[in-house]
C-alpha cells in the first residue's frame, strides 16, 4: 500500500510538470525585419486601373484582379524571400499558431469604409481613387477581409527536431479584387492621405480626371503572426480601434500604394456584354486523342466599344483575354504548360488531378476563329517594379481582332461580335485517362 501511494504521487507529480511545461510553451520571433511600415510591406500589384463611363461600366463592373503573395514584401525580397524564418515554436504548438488578418480599418482609404456593401458587393473597401473598391480575399481560408481581425490555422511549415519553423512563404496568397462603387468615402478614424471636406469630396483622393498614380502610401490591409507567447489584437474586434500589436514590428502592409504602384486612367474602352453560357465539346475516345484527334467547338463573346476606343495591346489601347481560374493556373504551372511570360497554353478541368472522374492529360486549348490564330489564356502573373504582364505571349490579344460590327444600340458605340474555338486535345507528354472534362474562363476586356 505504500509502494502504490507512492507511485501514485510520484505519477501525478510528473503529469503535473507535464502540464506546466507545454502551458508554458512559447514561439519566438526569428527575424526582426519589419514588413509592416507604410512603404516595406507589399505591392498588391494591380496594374492600370480604368474608369470610363457608367453607360459601359455600371456600379460593380469587375476593374481588376491579381492574387499575390507576401513573399515579394520591400524587405522580404531582398532578405531570403520565402525561405526566411520569421517565428519559430515547439513542435507541441501545431494547431496553435495562426495568421491573423483584417483591412487597414482606422484609415479612410485604408479599409474604414466598407462602400462596396451599399451597392450589394460587401466587402469592398474605400480606396485612394474615387468610385474604385477593393475586396481582399485569404485564398487558404477563402475568408474576405473586414475591419474585424480574423484567424485562421497555419498548417504549412518546416520541422527542425522537436520545432517548427514559420518561414515567410507559409503565410497564404491574398486574392485582391477592384470593381466600381457608387460613393466615395466620409471622415475616418485617421485621414492620413487626407481627410473629408463636404465642399470639395475629392479631397485626400486622387483625380477623377486624366491620369493618376496610387500616391497615398496608406495600406489596405495587414496579416501577423499569433502562437504561444505571441499576441495579437482580440480575434474578433474592430481593426479601427485595436492595433496595440502594431509597434511589435511583427505586421505584414499590404497596399496600392507600395511599388508596383498602381495607375488610374479614364480612356474610352470597350466591354464584354455577352458570352456563350456554356460550350458543349463532343465526346471523343482516348485512342482518337492519342492518334491527333481533337474535340471542338465555337462560341462568341458580344463586345460594345466607345467609338473612341482603341483595340490594341499597347500601353492605353484596349485587349481581350481569357483567364483560367486561379487553381487551374497552379496546376497548368506544375505541368509545366505556363510560358515564361506568364500566359497558359491550355485550360484544365475543375477537379484536374484531384477528382478521379476528371479526365487527365487533356486541356483545351484557344484559338480565334476568324483569324484562325492559336491563343494563350491569362494566367495570374502579378505586376512588378518593372511593369504589367502584356502581349500574346501572357494572353493579352486587340479586342476587335477578327470582330464583325453588328450595329449600334446607343449613339457613340458599337456592338461587334467576336467567335473563338475551344480545342480538347491531348496535351504533348501526358498520358490520357478516361473522364468528364468540365472547365470555366474569365473574360477579361481591360485598358493596357
Amino acid at each position: 500500500m505504500i509502494r502504490s501511494k507512492s507511485f501514485i504521487l510520484t505519477l501525478l507529480m510528473l503529469l503535473g510538470l507535464l502540464s506546466f511545461t507545454q502551458a508554458h510553451a512559447t514561439c519566438t520571433r526569428k527575424s526582426s525585419i519589419d514588413a509592416g511600415c507604410d512603404s516595406c510591406g507589399v505591392g498588391i500589384g494591380l496594374g492600370n486601373v480604368n474608369i470610363t463611363s457608367s453607360y459601359l461600366q455600371p456600379v460593380g463592373t469587375p476593374l481588376a484582379s491579381t492574387v499575390f503573395s507576401i513573399t515579394t514584401a520591400v524587405r522580404y525580397s531582398s532578405s531570403g524571400a520565402g525561405d526566411l524564418v520569421l517565428y519559430e515554436c515547439d513542435a507541441t504548438d501545431a494547431g496553435n499558431i495562426y495568421e491573423v488578418f483584417a483591412t487597414n480599418g482606422d484609415d479612410r482609404v485604408g479599409g474604414y469604409f466598407d462602400l462596396g456593401k451599399d451597392d450589394s458587393h460587401e466587402n469592398y473597401f474605400a480606396t485612394y481613387f474615387p468610385y474604385v473598391g477593393i475586396k481582399l480575399t485569404h485564398i487558404n481560408s477563402g475568408l474576405p477581409f473586414t475591419r474585424y481581425w480574423q484567424q485562421y490555422p497555419i498548417t504549412s511549415y518546416a520541422t527542425v527536431g522537436n520545432k517548427i519553423q514559420i518561414r515567410v512563404k507559409d503565410f497564404s496568397a491574398i486574392r485582391a479584387d477592384l470593381i466600381r462603387i457608387s460613393k466615395l468615402p466620409g471622415q475616418g478614424k485617421s485621414n492620413y492621405c487626407g481627410g473629408y471636406v463636404a465642399s470639395s469630396p475629392y479631397s485626400g483622393m486622387a483625380s477623377p480626371t486624366g491620369t493618376s498614380s496610387y500616391t497615398c502610401i496608406q495600406p489596405n490591409g495587414y496579416v501577423t503572426f499569433k502562437g504561444p507567447g505571441i499576441a495579437s489584437d482580440p480575434i474578433g474586434s474592430d481593426s479601427a480601434d485595436n492595433y496595440t500589436t502594431w509597434g511589435t514590428g511583427r505586421w505584414i502592409a499590404m497596399g496600392m500604394g507600395t511599388s508596383p504602384i498602381s495607375t488610374l486612367t479614364h480612356t474610352s474602352t470597350c466591354v464584354a456584354r455577352n458570352v456563350t453560357p456554356l460550350v458543349l465539346l463532343p465526346t471523343i475516345s482516348i485512342q482518337s486523342l492519342n492518334n491527333g484527334g481533337t474535340s471542338q467547338a465555337n462560341f462568341t463573346v458580344s463586345i460594345e466599344c466607345d467609338n473612341a476606343a482603341v483595340s490594341g495591346i499597347s500601353s492605353g489601347s484596349t485587349a481581350l483575354g481569357l483567364q483560367v481560374p486561379y487553381e487551374s493556373y497552379l496546376t497548368a504551372k506544375e505541368l509545366g504548360l505556363v510560358n515564361a511570360s506568364g500566359g497558359v497554353s491550355y485550360l484544365l478541368s475543375d477537379g484536374y488531378g484531384t477528382n478521379s472522374t476528371i479526365a487527365t492529360g487533356v486541356g483545351i486549348a484557344l484559338s480565334n476563329t476568324s483569324t484562325g490564330t492559336a491563343m494563350n489564356f491569362l494566367g495570374w502573373g502579378v505586376c512588378t517594379s518593372l511593369g504589367c504582364p502584356s502581349g500574346n505571349d501572357v494572353g493579352w490579344y486587340s479586342v476587335l481582332n477578327g470582330a464583325s460590327s453588328i450595329g449600334s444600340a446607343a449613339s457613340g458605340y458599337t456592338s461587334y461580335n467576336s467567335v473563338f474555338t475551344a480545342t480538347l486535345k491531348k496535351i504533348p507528354g501526358q498520358t490520357v485517362t478516361a473522364g468528364k472534362v468540365s472547365a470555366k474562363a474569365y473574360i477579361w476586356v481591360r485598358v493596357q
